[in-house]
């Protein structure tokens, strides 16, 4: 199995040699009276060790010996977190590097090395010192530090540890900790004089000073300004510039609350970073050429991927070296077990990449997917159509432009993956390849294997944009599709038979109204289960057609219903929200098919068998030919008609049932009806004022002549 560690590259593999050339010249140039500090910046995983490391070994390492001497150590202050001071272990190390340095030295360098070490081997216990105390010299490393620790401190360094009797000499602890005094009120003309002593320059790395909490890393930055800003000294800091920002806006709220606009705020942050680093530099994004033929090329290759996912991965992607590193893993690790337990019968090496890049890029959308597997086939299939329509005349690639806006679903849950934000980066993952999700089945299969590879990724990643909530002159349309006019046989053997002609076309809702379109027209939601894409359910006759002259009445049409007491009159003509005919609902639930059921059952509806006992969210199943889902399952849908036993025999026109009755019709059957009920013909009644956890009810609206032969 292929495994990429995250170390750092002794060698650029990204493009960055000439950068690191020139920073180390840069180094090589400094002759200032004080420190010099470069700041590298880079995101997470952008090459900032890897370039530290390569310039520390051109001076560890130089190809001339005329190159004046450097002295290089390196500090992770990642790695002193627990410390209440960073400046503490950066002392510490920079003597434990020197000391070694000494003892690999010249005897005339090791003279030099020795005197400016004797002179600052009490700083660190001096600013524990000063720091005890909350001193103000230096007065920007004012932290408290315990008095007991501090004496623990001192009498560790100065063997005053009596072993046979374990107590403290107090009296050496007290002389002690004068001189510490002493050294701390002279600090700065301690390190200034030790420098005189050294001809040598001092190049300090600190790298991962970004993953420290944002205010100690302004606070070492701030000690090493005040303390270190001596000659011959050189600061070279990977740095992820937010981090110092964040830390900068903490520690000097104060300044924050007194601005009143953004661009003061900004100015802070601009003017505290140029007194503290003379020389930024932003890491520029790696070559293409570079990562794909150091990086990508041979790993993928190793992997039996196909070279033409390599554009596709770094286009998703993107850059990101330490990002690309563990898609790679991910995929490895998934690939070996998937020839364990599938030996590649089934599998597709390309799927797998596909989801993979949909739990790297979004994960979101991934975990969405693991609860509605059956979104991933719609959302492909929304590609493909956005695909071909790009192709022009002449067979040429178009723009995208705004043609994603004409395939919006009507549904939050996918509507908010076609804002041109995602879409843009969805369409290269889902467009049309070899093979695609073509079924709930493949998807599943999909999404379920690569669920424990991706878990950590998807749950460490930011949240992504939330979606923009749209208004319900926006909402419906995209909802709504058109019926076409036609003649059908509608009932069955029980009901009896009946040729309908449907003279007019009319708009029908994709789904049954969901509980997020009732809350936002109702201003509550009655329904037993909850989730904004579950029909909702709980609903009599009467809340629905409420619904429907509210919903009519904000968008601007005419109102349906005229309710009288418990007179109720439909006026068929009029252009507003209202319920369906039994003649509509079964010819829209044919779907331009004869036949009762089409396809398997599973894969078109929610019922006894496969809904968990719940409605499940619409849009998950199969669509029929006119582009119709959960006509059969989920909920029973309210109609317009009183209900009546049996259909005449002779052919209607528009058939509406009876003008007066007792119970109206439902149709479709419901997330706990069994097989049987599940089909076109199936029909139910109920009292209009009842609410069940099963009742429902799906929109259409009828169109005049001209409005029809526009759509």
């Amino acid at each position: 199995m292929l495994v990429l560690t995250d170390d750092f590259a002794e060698k650029d593999l990204i493009g960055h040699d000439a950068y690191r050339d020139g920073l180390v010249e840069v180094i090589r140039s400094v002759e200032s009276k004080g420190s010099f500090t470069i700041g590298i910046y880079g995101q997470w995983g952008t090459g900032k060790t890897s370039i530290l490391k390569q310039i520390k070994a051109a001076f560890d390492n130089p190809i001339s010996e005329d190159d004046k001497p450097v002295l290089t150590v390196w500090f992770n202050p990642w790695q002193f977190v627990a410390d209440e001071h960073l400046i503490i272990p950066f002392f510490h190390t920079l003597i434990a590097s020197l000391e070694k340095i000494s003892t690999e030295s010249t005897t005339e360098k090791k003279n030099k090395l020795d005197i400016f070490l004797k002179r600052i081997a009490s700083v660190p216990l001096a600013l524990v010192y000063g720091m005890e105390g909350e001193l103000k010299i230096p007065y920007l490393l004012n932290t408290k530090f315990l008095a007991s620790k501090t004496l623990d401190h001192l009498a560790e360094k100065k063997d005053l540890f009596d072993k046979k009797n374990e107590q403290k000499d107090e009296t050496a602890i007290q002389t002690a900790t004068k001189d510490y005094e002493s050294t701390y009120y002279n600090l700065i003309k301690t390190l200034q004089d030790a420098a005189a002593e050294l001809d040598l320059k001092i190049v300090v790395f600190i790298d991962d000073l970004d993953r420290c909490l944002p205010e100690k890393a302004v606070q070492l930055l701030e000690g090493l300004k005040v303390l270190m800003d001596l000659p011959n000294f050189v600061f070279v800091m990977g740095v992820a510039k937010e981090v110092i920002e964040r830390g900068i806006r903490v520690r000097y709220k104060e300044l924050y609350l007194l601005g009143d606009q953004a661009n003061d705020l900004c100015d802070i942050q601009v003017e505290y970073l140029d007194k503290i680093i003379q020389f930024p530099f932003t890491l520029p994004a790696p070559n293409t050429d570079k990562l794909k033929e150091n990086i990508l090329f041979p790993q993928l290759q190793e992997l039996e991927v196909p070279e033409k996912f390599v554009d596709l991965i770094h286009e998703v992607l993107g850059s990101n070296p330490r990002t690309l590193k563990r898609f790679i893993n991910t995929i490895s690790f998934s690939l070996h077990i998937a020839k364990k337990i599938f030996k590649y019968d089934g599998f597709h090496s390309m799927l797998l990449i596909k989801i993979t890049l949909i739990g790297y890029l979004f994960p979101n959308l991934y975990k969405q997917l693991e609860e509605k597997p059956f979104d991933l086939v719609t959302l492909e299939e929304i590609v493909t159509e956005i695909e071909k329509d790009r192709i022009n005349e002449e067979g040429e690639k178009t723009q995208y432009g705004k043609s994603y806006q004409d395939k919006k679903t009507g549904l939050s849950r996918l509507d908010r993956w076609l804002e041109e934000d995602k879409i843009n980066k969805l369409l290269p993952i889902l467009k049309i390849q070899e093979i695609g999700f073509k079924d709930e089945k493949t998807a599943v299969k999909y999404i379920r294997f690569i669920a424990s590879s991706l878990e950590s990724e998807v749950t460490s990643r930011v949240k992504e944009t939330p979606i923009k909530k749209k208004s319900i002159d926006q909402y419906m349309p995209d909802r709504m599709v058109k019926i076409p006019h036609g003649k059908f046989i509608m009932g069955d053997d029980k009901s009896g038979r009946v040729e309908v002609e449907i003279s007019h076309p009319f708009l029908m809702d994709k789904y049954p109204v969901t509980q997020d379109l009732y809350q936002e027209v109702m201003d509550k939601d009655p329904s037993n289960f909850s989730g904004e894409d579950l029909p909702v359910e709980n609903i009599n006759w009467f809340d629905a057609i409420e619904f429907c002259n509210k919903l009519s009445e904000q968008t601007g049409l005419e109102r349906v219903y005229e309710v009288n007491d418990k007179n109720v009159e439909i006026n068929y003509k009029k252009s507003g929200y209202r319920l369906p005919t039994e003649a509509e609902w079964e010819y829209a639930c044919h779907g331009g098919i004869t036949n009762e059921l089409y396809g398997d059952l599973d894969d078109i509806a929610w019922y006894i068998k496969n809904s968990k006992n719940q409605t499940q969210g619409v849009g998950q199943k199969v669509a029929n030919e006119f582009g119709l889902y959960d006509m059969l399952g989920n909920v029973l849908e309210w109609c317009n008609d009183w209900y009546y036993k049996e259909y005449p025999k002779y052919p209607k026109k528009d058939f509406i049932g009876p003008k007066s009755g007792f119970e109206r019709s439902l149709r479709g059957g419901s997330w706990l009806n069994v097989a049987n009920n599940i089909r076109s013909t199936y029909r139910q009644r109920n009292d209009p004022y009842t609410r069940e956890v099963n009742l429902g009810f799906r929109l259409v609206r009828s169109l005049n002549q001209q409005v029809a032969e526009e759509l």
